[in-house]
C-alpha cells in the first residue's frame, strides 16, 4: 500500500502556489470575476429573501431564491473546473506559462465538472443520510424533542465528520484525475486513496486551516455577528445573523477573490502531488 507524506505534499503545494502565483492568477482571474459577481447579487437576494421568510413564515418566497441559488452552484463548478483544469496542468508542468486572459471549456473541464458534480452529489446524499437519522432519532427517543439545541450539535458534527470523509477520499484527488487519466475519476479517487484517509485528512488541514483562520479573524474584526438584544428569540437572532451576513457581503465577495489564487493554486499542488505519490511515480518538482 502506497503511503503520502503530509509534510512533503503541503510544502510541494506551497512551493508551487508560491513561485507560479502570478501565472495562477493569470489562468483564473477571467472565472473568478464571474463566480464573484453571480456570488454577490445570488447571496445578497438569498439574504433578501430569507429575511422576510423568517419575519413572515411565508415559505412560498423561498422557492425561487432557492432555484437561483442552484443554478449558481452548478455555474460555480464549471467555473471552477476551467481555472483548475489549467492550474492543474501548470502544476503537472504541462502547460507553459499562461497568458494574462485565460478561458477554455473543453472535455477536460467537462470531465471534472462532471466529476466535481457527482462529488457534491455525494455530499447532498451524505447530508439526507444525517437528516433522515435525525428524524428516525426524534421519532424514537422519548424527550428528544425538548433537547434540540444538543440534537442540532449532534447532527452538525455529523455533517462535519461526513463531509471530511468525502473529501479526504475524494475532492483532492479529483482534478489530478480528470486531467490526466480517462477512467471514473470518482471510483479512481476512491481505490487510488485507500489507506491513506488520516493522511490526506491532515494535508486538507495544513492547506486551508491557516488560511480558514485568516478568515475567521478577519471576520471577527468586522464585528459582532449577532445584533439582536440578549435574550432575544431564535427567529430575532436569526434575522440579525442574517443582516449582519448581507451587510458584510461585499467585503466577504472581496476577500474570496483576493483569496482565490490562493486557494486554487494550493488545491490544484496538492492533486498533483499525492496523484503522484499514490501512482508511485518518480517524484517530479512541480515547482519549476
Amino acid at each position: 500500500m502506497r503511503r503520502i507524506s503530509v509534510v512533503a505534499t503541503i510544502r510541494d503545494a506551497y512551493i508551487f502556489t508560491l513561485t507560479q502565483l502570478g501565472s495562477v492568477i493569470g489562468l483564473i482571474w477571467v472565472s473568478m470575476v464571474m463566480i464573484t459577481v453571480a456570488r454577490f447579487f445570488t447571496f445578497y437576494r438569498f439574504y433578501n429573501e430569507f429575511g422576510d421568510f423568517m419575519a413572515s413564515g411565508n415559505a412560498a418566497r423561498m422557492g425561487p431564491i432557492l432555484l437561483m441559488m442552484v443554478a449558481y452552484l452548478v455555474a460555480a463548478l464549471l467555473l471552477y473546473a476551467v481555472m483548475l483544469v489549467g492550474v492543474v496542468q501548470l502544476a503537472s508542468g504541462t502547460r507553459a506559462a499562461p497568458s494574462f486572459v485565460h478561458f477554455a471549456f473543453g472535455a477536460l473541464e467537462w470531465r471534472l465538472f462532471r466529476a466535481f458534480f457527482a462529488f457534491f452529489g455525494l455530499m447532498m446524499l451524505a447530508g439526507m443520510s444525517v437528516l433522515l437519522a435525525v428524524d428516525a432519532i426524534l421519532a424514537l427517543v422519548p424527550g428528544a424533542k425538548s433537547n434540540m439545541g444538543t440534537l442540532g450539535n449532534v447532527m452538525a458534527l455529523a455533517m462535519i465528520c461526513a463531509s471530511f470523509v468525502l473529501s479526504a477520499r475524494f475532492l483532492l484527488l479529483l482534478p489530478a484525475i480528470a486531467v490526466h487519466e480517462t477512467g471514473p475519476a470518482l471510483r479512481r479517487a476512491w481505490a487510488l486513496s485507500a489507506g491513506n484517509f488520516w493522511p490526506l485528512v491532515g494535508v486538507l488541514l495544513g492547506l486551508f486551516l491557516p488560511l480558514l483562520a485568516v478568515f475567521v479573524l478577519i471576520d471577527v474584526g468586522i464585528g459582532e455577528r449577532g445584533m439582536a438584544s440578549v435574550g432575544a428569540t431564535a427567529e430575532l437572532q436569526a434575522i440579525a445573523a442574517v443582516k449582519h451576513m448581507r451587510e458584510t457581503l461585499p467585503l466577504t465577495c472581496g476577500l474570496s477573490f483576493f483569496f482565490s489564487p490562493l486557494v486554487v493554486g494550493l488545491f490544484a499542488g496538492a492533486s498533483i502531488s499525492v496523484w503522484r505519490a499514490l501512482r508511485d511515480e518518480p517524484v517530479l518538482d512541480i515547482a519549476v
